[in-house]
């Protein structure tokens, strides 16, 4: 299963968003190898509608966040990974009343219960060889439909069936996307939607979840629709960390000015809860929401990996890890500039004595084979010197959407009008078809090893 080995350049100084050298240890890669993730039939997601190819269910998806369990007793790696919200498609914009127009989702199979998955690594094989069904206090499976607008956690969704129905919502919806085990062996789970930091028990019943106004800043609910939490971790000293995937957007206004993306800290012990900036480059992309954090994985109490990925300046995917440092970073509770939310800074200098983490890249996994679009777990072995990076293959499945009037039609450009069931492009009414197939990406599993201890 050898990929290759590398023989990588040495960390650089690194000038973070003008503040603050970054001096970091040098590391060479020594070693790159993946996995595919095997799923058996029994573990596959059930399908009941009309495209045959799909006929003995969806390949479940464990590629939203991992982390390391332990050894097995042959000394074999384990690593529990999670999925996401479950198989769903991009769908039209769906109009839901007179003169509200919402996004909405195709969920081929909406009875899904995200779920957690044992991973274990064993003779060149990636398999899964457990799950753990997500349940809410009552012991109910939860789903990953959206929450209902008005509520707290609603990204202001639709979940439609094949046939544009809407399937309603799920007051206890969770879009999961990072994972981590406390002392306790509890999980501790973060979502998109809220965004929620969730405990769950052992066998995945939940125990308590903090939200934005209840237990976490209400602030974080600004976040950009469906791109809440996407990453979380646990510190030596057992606080629990989670970042927000993209900057806020303030009051609908700062998704194209801000300079940075939020990183929560939450201690269980005091219920206290701190944040910091992690820095976004403008110059790295198009726009600045287009820079999405992958995963967060603790080195230190102050000292963390972080996937940062996106389509950069140019357009082309970008998926990089980086070292960020909260050291001497300011906790941005209550900070304001001018009496207004940080997220409307352009300028470092205007920021005054708040002070943003630092990052310094530390491996650029495009250069290293890497051609999934999204690597959406980060953990490192016990040896602390080897990561294992996993991605997101959306269950394998993608829209296709036929229109002979438009050249690349892209569904989320229409409207569907459920009362005649009519399509709009703009003014124009159109028909497109639209159909589910594969995407052909498939799951996987890498190690990359490095010559020495990442501190």
């Amino acid at each position: 299963m050898k990929l290759s080995t590398f023989a990588s350049s040495a960390l650089l100084l690194a000038l973070v968003a003008g503040q603050t050298v970054v001096h970091a240890q040098d590391v060479k890669i020594k070693d790159v190898k993946h996995f595919d993730v095997e799923v058996g039939q029994d573990m596959y997601v059930p399908y009941k509608g009309k495209t045959e190819q799909f006929k003995d269910g969806f390949v479940t998806g464990f590629g939203s966040a991992i982390t390391f369990k332990g050894l097995d007793k042959d000394g074999n790696p384990e690593f529990w990974g999670l999925t996401d919200r479950g198989p769903n498609l991009d769908a039209p914009n769906y109009e839901k009343g007179e003169d509200d127009v919402l996004t909405s989702k195709i969920f081929p199979s909406p009875d899904f219960t995200p779920e957690i998955g044992l991973i274990s690594l064993k003779d060149g094989k990636a398999t899964v060889t457990q799950t753990i069904p997500l349940q809410d206090k009552e012991g109910k499976n939860i789903t990953g439909k959206p929450i209902e607008p008005g509520k707290v956690g609603s990204s202001n969704e639709v979940a439609l069936d094949e046939e544009l129905n809407d399937l309603g919502y799920d007051e206890h919806g969770m879009d999961t996307e990072g994972i981590a085990v406390d002392k306790d062996g509890n999980f501790w789970i973060c979502d998109e939607y809220g965004p929620f930091m969730t405990q769950f028990d052992k066998d995945g019943k939940q125990i308590k979840q903090l939200a934005p106004g209840k237990g976490l800043p209400e602030i974080l609910a600004q976040r950009i629709p469906n791109r809440g939490f996407e990453g979380l971790t646990i510190t030596p000293s057992g606080k629990v960390v989670a970042t927000v995937q993209s900057v806020l957007d303030v009051e609908g206004e700062t998704s194209k000015t801000a300079m940075f993306t939020r990183v929560v800290e939450y201690d269980p012990q005091t219920e206290k809860v701190r944040m910091f900036a992690y820095p976004v480059n403008k110059d790295d992309y198009k726009k600045i929401k287009d820079c999405k954090i992958g995963d967060i994985f603790a080195v230190s109490d102050t000292k963390f990996l972080v996937i940062e990925q996106g389509k950069d300046a140019q357009g082309e995917m970008m998926n990089k890890v980086f070292l960020f440092d909260t050291e001497k970073a300011t906790d941005l509770t209550d900070k304001k500039v001018d009496d207004k939310e940080l997220e409307f800074v352009e300028k470092v200098e205007d920021l005054g004595d708040i002070t943003m983490g630092t990052k310094t890249e530390l491996v650029d996994l495009r250069k290293e084979g890497w051609t999934a679009e999204k690597a959406e777990g980060l953990a490192l072995f016990n040896d602390n010197k080897t990561l294992i990076v996993v991605n997101d293959n959306d269950f394998g499945i993608k829209t296709v959407t036929k229109d002979e009037s438009l050249k690349d039609p892209d569904i989320t450009d229409y409207t569907y009008k459920p009362e005649d069931k009519t399509f709009s492009y703009k003014v124009k009414d159109v028909k497109p078809e639209i159909s589910m197939e594969a995407n052909d990406e498939k799951s996987q599993v890498w190690t990359i090893e490095f010559d020495q201890v990442i501190k």
